[in-house]
């Protein structure tokens, strides 16, 4: 065992210690042995440091005492050296306050001690002083203490036989009678101070020994025949002579502690003998059994007492009715839970043998109440405490043996263990879960995979995604064995953190090892070793220096990193762009090519670790080609989905292959198992490792099952937050509809049926198609999903979970729950602490859910719209509102939208510009704004939500027109100018208004002055704009006309090209004074410029000369126009250029 003495003493005190001379003997006596003086030095270093580890010396005392005794008698001073080690488990019986040390201690020194009397042989007198010494010491120690000899294996009347035969006939055993006499009467007094084994075996059985012949098998263990031995020994010790041998002879004959517990020991074997009914004698050896549990004197056999009530209990579960097996069990869980502490490995075979025998009793409330009873007796935590010397993570190892029992009963009826499963699922997410590579966890995976559990699939998914285990490679594989070696010979094996974390991976791999991954990591960027000390062996974190060659380069990079890439969180580092990652080429003063390899490295390692151990991070394509021999159905066709841009058809894909691999999860059909595991002794470390692969069908569906529902989530996320939801319309409850579809399709896939899910899919496709349902039934639909969104999660989670997480929580130390679960100032009473892990442990468990929070989330926004539109509107503009359709307002020319590829939605000439661009014919771009704009104005200009949803749809389209153009609208370094022109289905030639140059004001002008350098164009541009604008706003074009004539008659110039750049300039101002003279507000803001003209247009749809030129035409007013809006094109630039209207 490792040194914690040293360990403090090279982490912290860095103290030189010095052996006591007194032990220097020791030393000379192994003086020869040139390959034990190491150790020696270690081990009387350990004995001499103020902060011993007594285990530590115990052990190694026992080592050297015992194995090396043929070398101590044999020297002259053997006797000093015998009674040096004698002293030493003193030392640790005394100074020790773990009560194993003081035990083994104990055991070591009587063991010791009958190694010299029997070993010693010729040299035994020179010995006998020291034995004596060893006596008395023992014989004049503590109570307490005394009673650890009482009751060592190594009982002292049998060392009283062996000394006695060993000795002279006239040799002095004053020390050893003396101690001996104690021995028997602290031996007396204890057995007399239990009740009385055959009266309380008489009250729990309710039957008379008498008269059940089982009087006899008691005699020698009752009170009576005890206070008979105890005053023949009082008797005895008042006329002998304490210093004969005679006197132990007589004294070796008295029943010791031993003989007492022998006897106890065959009492229950001895009780099925005699009596002739099998059931009453397996009844009655039980009560037996659990009455020898409940004596602490007995712990000697109780681990040999728990294996035979575990067959005793097999038996009366297969032979005796429900009522006998149901009080056993009662009386067996009780004991258990007394002995669970002490012996949990012994407890959990007995619990899993007993399990098989009541679920196949078929009585399912027998079955509860023995899952009751387990989940009562607690649960095995990893309880992790740090690394060892030796390499080893410290973890409880009945916490995989208790993962195993419960795995193994769920499997033997999985319909009736829910609460078994429910509190599997709670213990490992309070406690954590610790699986090891070399665990083969895969296999109970399968196995759980092989059973009926297709009726609680939703409830083993919960449990499987907490297992850390679907990996097929075991140990350190392929791409991860090459980076951790390239990693670590790097530096040629010197960095003691890398090469530590190098070994981890190949030899003890498990979960754990991405917290040192991680804790490294944040090492490099920090300097602060504190977050790997977790995770490595106090002599490795000693090693660790802060600064040197192995921290100063890559620290300075990860930071230069963190600053490119924008990044805070070690973890960030997962999903880091590739193109990020550029900056490790960058020349970085005090960054080598090797610090740049070992980042590169070691940030792709822990991408390999994190894949291999967590659901939610994976790189696809490799993980995929991983699976590619393992006969999973369409593989090829999963990674061509993978890629598909549409995130809509992707979803879909996605769900739909979820649903090829539930069918071989849920198979009854048995997969072959290809193993391929090698093991080996890992000579560095000494440590058992194992390489190899594991697979299994259903095993590897379930892992791209867990791996893709993580990813479909993501997608879900992003459906639910890009989804238009400003407003509600039929249109939109359509698409709603259809996502809550898929929804439910994940749902379904999760092992979660709900019928009033599919009720109210149905109602709301039927709703669809009534013209005229009401926004009141629309809202009571989608209230209905709302309702069953709260049923499943009632349904599949609280109900299953809230009552065994209470009683589970009382069980569990609160020093044993996760972190995350524990506020951090630590300030809350039980009570609040049991509302906190509550909450936290079922939001987790939904949110790991396919799909389910995510649905939650949706219909959230979709109500909170419902009540908005129902609060905000009248009943005549909802109703208009819910005919109205959001995604058919605004459309680029090309990819048209679905739905608007008419001439009533894109008006006459919207249509023939998207057909000219289909040709292929230079067409400006531009977008439309559809006549359902024109349909539904009354909403879009009185209804904020609806007018933000409108305004947005412009923006991206004019964010289009930028990205095409490569003009920026707004911009006076290179701005993007508009047309806003009118498009009825049925043409009305110069009835409607037209815009030009939209989005130009005099900054805007002044930059492409700069721009072009043609001052004249730019004034000519807003000029135009001008005239659009005031005409739009009543002005004539008469007014505008009078104006450039004064000017031209001023500067006596016959046509305004004949203007110069300075007198446009004053002609675009003149233009702009007429505007404001005449009360008109000029907007300056492009954006706002834009919205203006549009709405401009549709105002003039109802201006006079076009209801009169409908009228005259006989044109319905109803038809109203779309809006075209165009990137300008210049007619007015040059004389080369020009601008003007084909008629065909």
């Amino acid at each position: 065992m490792p040194s914690k003495a040293l360990e403090v003493n090279i982490a912290t005190s860095r103290v030189k210690v010095t052996v006591d001379r007194k032990y220097i003997t020791l030393k000379e006596i192994m003086s020869k042995y040139y390959g034990m003086r190491e150790g020696l030095q270690t081990f009387l270093e350990e004995l001499c440091h103020p902060y011993k580890n007594w285990d530590f010396i115990v052990q190694e005392a026992r080592s050297y005492c015992l194995n090396y005794f043929h070398v101590i008698k044999s020297h002259p001073d053997g006797p000093e050296a015998a009674w040096l080690y004698i002293d030493i488990f003193f030392q640790a019986l005394e100074s020790s306050a773990a009560e194993t040390v003081r035990i083994n201690a104990t055991d070591n020194l009587l063991l010791f001690i009958q190694k010299i009397i029997k070993d010693a042989g010729v040299e035994l007198p020179s010995f006998c002083p020291i034995l004596d010494q060893a006596f008395d010491r023992i014989g004049t120690s503590p109570d307490q203490t005394f009673f650890l000899f009482v009751k060592s294996y190594y009982q002292l009347n049998r060392i009283g036989k062996d000394y006695g035969a060993s000795l002279s006939p006239e040799y002095d055993v004053t020390a050893l009678n003396r101690l001996l006499i104690r021995y028997y009467r602290h031996t007396y007094d204890y057995w007399l101070g239990q009740a009385d084994p055959l009266d309380a075996f008489e009250k729990e059985s309710r039957t008379d020994v008498e008269t059940q012949t089982l009087a006899d098998i008691f005699a020698p263990i009752t009170h009576r025949k005890l206070k008979a031995y105890y005053e023949d020994l009082n008797n005895f010790v008042r006329k002998c002579d304490e210093r004969a041998q005679s006197t132990l002879n007589q004294l070796i004959k008295f029943p010791g502690y031993g003989q007492i517990v022998q006897v106890y020991s065959k009492i229950p074997q001895k009780i099925v003998r005699v009596i002739k009914d099998n059931g009453r004698g397996n009844q009655w050896k039980l009560i037996s059994l659990l009455q020898i549990m409940d004596i602490s004197g007995l712990s000697s056999i109780h681990e040999e007492t728990l294996r035979d009530i575990n067959r005793t209990m097999a038996w009366l579960i297969q032979h005796e009715s429900l009522q006998v097996i149901k009080k056993s069990l009662e009386k067996t869980f009780a004991m258990l839970k007394r002995s669970v502490e002490k012996f949990p490995g012994t407890v959990l075979s007995c619990v899993l043998n007993m399990g098989r025998g009541v679920y196949h009793t078929d009585d399912s409330d027998l079955v509860n109440f023995f899952i009751d009873s387990i989940v009562s007796l607690g649960f095995q935590a990893p309880e992790i405490k740090g690394v060892g010397n030796d390499w080893q993570i410290k973890v409880n190892p009945a916490h995989i043996q208790n993962i195993r029992v419960w795995l193994e009963l769920i499997e033997l009826n999985p319909k009736w263990s829910k609460k078994l499963l429910s509190s599997l699922v709670i213990n490992l997410a309070l406690s954590g879960v610790f699986i090891k590579d070399t665990d083969l966890f895969p296999r109970d995976i399968t196995q759980l995979l092989n059973s009926d559990f297709g009726p609680v699939y939703n409830l083993v998914k919960q449990l499987a995604r907490l297992f850390p285990a679907y990996f097929n490679d075991i140990g350190a594989e392929g791409n991860l064995r090459d980076i951790s070696t390239e990693l670590d010979e790097i530096c040629q094996r010197k960095d003691v953190l890398i090469h530590f974390l190098r070994k981890q991976c190949h030899v003890e791999s498990s979960n754990r090892i991405i917290g040192l991954m991680e804790g490294t990591l944040n090492f490099w960027k920090t300097r602060s070793k504190q977050g790997v000390k977790a995770f490595v062996p106090p002599d490795i974190y000693a090693q660790i220096e802060t600064n040197g060659l192995y921290i100063d380069g890559v620290h300075r990079l990860i930071n230069h990193l963190f600053a490119d890439a924008g990044i805070s969180k070690t973890s960030d580092l997962l999903r880091i762009e590739k193109s990020c990652l550029n900056c490790l080429k960058k020349d970085i003063p005090g960054v080598s090519e090797q610090d740049r390899a070992r980042m590169e490295l070691a940030i792709h390692l822990y991408r390999l670790l994190y894949q291999k151990y967590y659901l939610d991070f994976a790189e696809m394509d490799t993980y995929l080609a991983s699976l590619e021999s393992s006969g999973l159905p369409d593989l090829r066709k999963l990674k061509k989905n993978l890629k598909q841009k549409d995130q809509g058809r992707k979803l879909k894909g996605l769900l739909s292959y979820l649903d090829k691999l539930e069918r071989v999860i849920l198979s009854s059909e048995g997969y072959e198992v290809r193993e391929d595991i090698y093991r080996k002794r890992h000579f560095t470390v000494d440590i058992p490792s194992m390489y190899g692969s594991y697979h299994e069908m259903k095993f590897d569906a379930l892992g791209l099952t867990l791996r893709l529902e993580s990813l479909i989530n993501v997608l879900f996320d992003e459906a639910v937050e890009n989804f238009n939801m400003a407003v509600i319309t039929r249109a939109t409850i359509s698409e709603i509809h259809d996502y809550l579809r898929q929804f439910d399709w994940a749902l379904r896939l999760d092992g979660i049926i709900s019928i009033e899910m599919a009720r109210h899919l149905d109602l709301l496709a039927h709703a669809l198609e009534i013209r005229n349902f009401s926004a009141t039934q629309y809202l009571d639909v989608f209230r209905g999903f709302s309702q069953a969104v709260n049923d499943i999660v009632n349904d599949h989670f609280n109900n299953i979970h809230e009552e065994n997480l209470l009683k589970i929580l009382n069980l569990t130390p609160v020093e044993r729950l996760l972190p995350k679960y524990l506020p951090k100032d630590a300030s809350l009473d039980r009570e609040n602490l049991a509302h906190r892990v509550t909450e936290i442990f079922l939001r987790e468990r939904i949110a790991s859910s396919l799909g389910l929070q995510q649905l939650d989330l949706f219909l959230g926004r979709v109500l909170k719209t419902f009540y908005r539109q129902l609060n905000d509107l009248p009943e005549d503009q909802l109703r208009l509102l819910l005919s109205s359709d959001p995604q058919k307002s605004v459309t680029p020319f090309s990819p048209t939208k679905k739905g608007v590829m008419d001439v009533i939605h894109l008006g006459n000439k919207g249509l023939n510009l998207v057909k000219l661009r289909s040709f292929g014919l230079p067409v400006p771009p531009g977008f439309i704004i559809t006549t359902e704009v024109f349909r539904c104005r009354e909403i879009i200009d009185n209804y904020e939500p609806a007018k933000k949803d409108f305004q947005r749809q412009v923006m991206l389209e004019v964010a289009g027109l930028e990205k095409i153009t490569g003009k920026t609208f707004g911009d006076p370094e290179n701005p993007l100018l508009l047309s806003v022109r009118s498009g009825s289905s049925i043409s009305q030639p110069g009835m409607l208004s037209t815009f030009l140059n939209v989005g130009i004001n005099q900054d805007i002008v002044q930059g492409m002055v700069g721009l072009t350098g043609n001052a004249w164009f730019a004034w000519d541009t807003y000029r135009r704009f001008l005239q659009c604008y005031g005409m739009a706003f009543g002005l004539s074009r008469n007014d505008f006309d009078d104006v450039i004539a004064d000017f031209k008659n001023q500067a006596g110039v016959p046509v305004k090209k004949d203007f110069s750049g300075e007198q446009m300039k004053k002609v675009a101002l003149a233009y702009k004074t007429l505007i404001l003279d005449n009360g008109i507000r000029l907007e300056e803001s492009p954006v706002r410029q834009l919205y203006i003209s549009i709405g401009k247009v549709f105002d003039s749809w109802y201006s006079s000369k076009a209801e009169t030129y409908r009228k005259i035409m006989g044109i319905s007013d109803d038809w109203g126009t779309a809006v075209t809006v165009q990137a300008m094109v210049f007619g007015n630039f040059s004389a080369e250029s020009g601008a003007g209207v084909f008629f065909t």
